[in-house]
């Protein structure tokens, strides 16, 4: 990495969120969690993208701005992410959240956490005159002849690498599945732990942004000194 810009680029939900916000959110207020079970099964399984989940997720659901909000307001980041941050700062590294979640509440939460200046790519949740959820919109569909995510996480990785940028990624979770097989370093749990393990990716096993944050310093301080 020696003599490389670095970006570093983090998935929002169970990465940076303690856990993952719309889907708790979604689980809390749709009136058929049975049906809900089985869409989120066949998106799972591939069989529908997230966009098409999410639409559905929004149809069912009737909800206001004010009770989003109260359901926002209880969410909490990993312990070490505004440590992170500092780090990132420090360093003059770019720094780009990528999520195939909502932007509103990706926005509070950064507002509340006092990281509000972080950029972020999502999907566009759409409130009406009358401060209810109104529906979706997807800005960063499709912009690699996949369509199987709301946001192409991987078109945005690969835009940063396209700047000259040494890409370094962080997540958790099925939407991380694949930016991670563009980016030139990843840290994994969870879900996309497993996934890279099945797809030998090379990948750096984390529980919270202090480990990211060790190795990190710990790869630049032996390119430093090589």
């Amino acid at each position: 990495m020696r003599g490389r810009k670095i970006a570093i680029v983090s998935d929002f939900d169970g990465t940076i969120a303690a856990r993952d916000v719309g889907h708790h959110f979604i689980g809390s207020f749709v009136p058929d969690a049975a049906a809900w079970e089985e869409l989120l099964d066949k998106w799972k399984m591939g069989l529908i993208s997230s966009r098409e989940c999410l639409e559905q997720e929004l149809d069912w659901i009737d909800v206001t701005r004010e009770q989003l909000d109260d359901f926002i307001e209880g969410e909490k980041f990993d312990p070490y992410f505004k440590d992170f941050v500092d780090f990132c700062n420090r360093g003059l590294y770019e720094f780009l959240i990528l999520s195939d979640g909502l932007d509103y509440y990706i926005e509070y939460l950064l507002l509340k956490f006092g990281v509000g200046y972080l950029g972020f790519r999502a999907n566009h949740l759409v409130i009406d005159e009358d401060s209810r959820l109104a529906g979706i919109e997807f800005p960063w569909y499709d912009r690699m002849e996949c369509t199987m995510c709301g946001n192409c996480k991987a078109w945005h990785v690969e835009g940063l690498k396209k700047k000259g940028f040494f890409t370094v990624y962080i997540g958790n979770g099925y939407s991380d599945r694949c930016p991670a097989e563009h980016a030139d370093l990843v840290f994994a749990k969870d879900d996309l732990l497993g996934h890279c393990k099945q797809k030998n990716i090379p990948c750096e096993q984390f529980h919270n942004f202090r480990d990211v944050e060790r190795e990190l310093t710990k790869r630049l301080f032996l390119s430093e000194t090589e």
